[in-house]
């Protein structure tokens, strides 16, 4: 019998006391939709994120003596509640049925919050929508039949730029050596090199280094210890000659792989390393047992010239109680 909102009810419980027969029902939950396929809402990144931070819950939605969904969220002041990592959350949302009813005022009430601040929100889920403020998608490459399939697919709609990174890929080698690639390496100081690395690109652009808090250290560090069946870290490094040239940190799901934070030297700019080491990530995506590539949301050429599909996504407040509220 399906519950109505209602009758929901609704218990915030830190993540690290959520219990096992809850955690294998949110991973229940995953497995059966693949809107909540994304790394970022397995319980591991929460969990992760709440060994790291103070702060990170679980809402966990009752109804007919079962669970139905779960909302994680990581808890402010004044009771505003924002995404579990904050700006480092790529995917949030409630992970529910999409047929099940519930209301978002419900949702924070039962949860004894006054507001929720999402940047990265399932659009999908309608009970937001009077919340939001601007929309935005996901850039998505669907490598489900594996890279060649992706490629045919590229060149059929006119997509050209797969074979002038193919070029890009022979010139350099050419001219300083050849390339190796390597999906995942366990090696924290090598991690250290590349936080550095980025950390001095900021700066350069005069935007703050957003590694430099220890929880933010603990949690990149975390995920590189990280290899769960269905969430992991994989720090992904691109070579030339032996040297690294470009450098990934992103996370994994059970079926996706989430393109994350990346470093390249500088010194090889001209040859796009950045992209080529992205060419490398998909070619070896189907070997993993990977079947998509999430690009994320910010807006940048190549996405538009390399994704497949797109997930669309939303920016807003909800803060049902304020007279702040703008509607979309």
């Amino acid at each position: 019998m399906r519950s109505s909102a209602s009758t929901l009810s609704y218990e915030a419980r830190a993540i690290a006391e959520v219990g096992e027969a809850d955690l294998a029902e949110w991973r229940r939950l995953i497995s059966t939709f693949p809107a909540f396929s994304s790394p970022f809402f397995s319980p591991g990144y929460s969990r992760l994120v709440g060994a790291c931070a103070d702060g990170v819950f679980a809402g966990l939605i009752r109804g007919d003596g079962r669970l139905l969904g779960i909302f994680p969220f990581e808890l402010g002041e004044h009771a505003q509640a924002r995404p579990v990592g904050s700006i480092f959350n790529d995917y949030q949302g409630v992970l529910i049925a999409p047929d099940t009813d519930w209301e978002v005022e419900r949702l924070l009430r039962g949860l004894d919050l006054e507001s929720f601040t999402f940047d990265h929100l399932l659009a999908m889920q309608a009970p937001w929508t009077r919340y939001w403020h601007r929309r935005g998608v996901s850039w998505v490459i669907d490598l489900s039949n594996g890279f060649d399939a992706y490629r045919s697919l590229m060149r059929d709609n006119g997509h050209r730029l797969l074979d002038d990174l193919a070029r890009r890929r022979n010139k350099i080698e050419r001219e300083l050596g050849l390339l190796s690639f390597s999906p995942h390496e366990h090696d924290h100081d090598l991690l250290d090199e590349m936080l550095a690395g980025k950390a001095a690109q900021w700066a350069r652009s005069g935007w703050p280094d957003r590694f430099a808090a220890p929880w933010e250290q603990c949690l990149m560090h975390g995920l590189l210890d990280t290899n769960d069946r269905d969430f992991a870290g994989l720090l992904t490094v691109l070579r030339c000659a032996g040297r690294p040239i470009a450098m990934h940190l992103g996370m994994r799901s059970a079926t996706v792989w989430h393109y994350w934070t990346t470093f390249y030297d500088r010194e090889f700019a001209r040859y796009s390393p950045g992209l080529l080491m992205l060419v490398e990530m998909a070619k070896s995506a189907s070997g993993l047992g990977l079947r998509e590539l999430d690009l994320g949301k910010e807006d940048f050429e190549y996405k538009r010239r390399l994704h497949t599909r797109t997930v669309p996504m939303a920016e807003g407040v909800a803060a049902p109680w304020s007279n702040a509220d703008t509607n979309a």
